[in-house]
């Protein structure tokens, strides 16, 4: 059964890095699709699995792969101005991981807790981008958060509808919690 959880771990891990570095540049930060890849993956395994995947794609993206978005790597660019959203990848997924377990079967979680995931990662993103930039609250708001709404609300609905789908297809061939 380990080999299995390491293998699926492996393989959750290999499709955010597939899909995370396509990416819309809006501004100083790109609209990628790393948190739309991590919704779906928290959304089908467990939160131990979801959560190691997320942070062997860190791994792998600060090693250099270009996995981030725009297909850049290295630890260069988490020390950067979005590193604080990469690194909130992390509590994203632990929330979302979390909540999707506790309530598999109620499909008003799925979009409740990628929300809640989402305004995890702004907060982490946007204060590092704070500190890094010296830029004032509102000033980061407006470039941090507000252009990344209306993306943010389509990547959600549709990992909702694909996450909930996938989980119950998947249930019946793997433990999901």
């Amino acid at each position: 059964m380990k080999v299995h959880r390491i293998a699926l771990t492996g393989i959750l891990a290999a499709i955010i890095c597939l899909v995370a570095p396509f990416s819309v540049p809006i501004g100083a930060i790109p609209d990628s699709l790393a948190t739309f890849a991590i919704y779906i993956v928290c959304c089908t395994v467990n939160v131990k699995i979801s959560v190691c995947s997320v942070i062997i794609y860190i791994l792998l993206g600060a090693a250099g792969l270009p996995v981030f978005s725009s297909f850049q790597g290295g630890f260069h660019i988490i020390a950067g101005i979005t590193g604080g959203y990469i690194i909130g990848y992390i509590p994203c997924a632990v929330s979302v991981g979390l909540l999707v377990n506790k309530f598999e079967n109620k499909k008003w979680i799925y979009p409740v807790s990628m929300v809640a995931g989402t305004i995890i990662c702004w907060l982490t993103g946007t204060l590092w981008y704070m500190i890094q930039t010296e830029s004032s609250f509102i000033s980061a708001v407006a470039i941090c958060i507000a252009p990344f709404v209306i993306g943010d609300i389509i990547k959600i609905s549709a990992a909702c509808v694909l996450g909930f789908t996938l989980r119950k297809r998947l249930s019946k061939f793997v433990k999901l919690k």
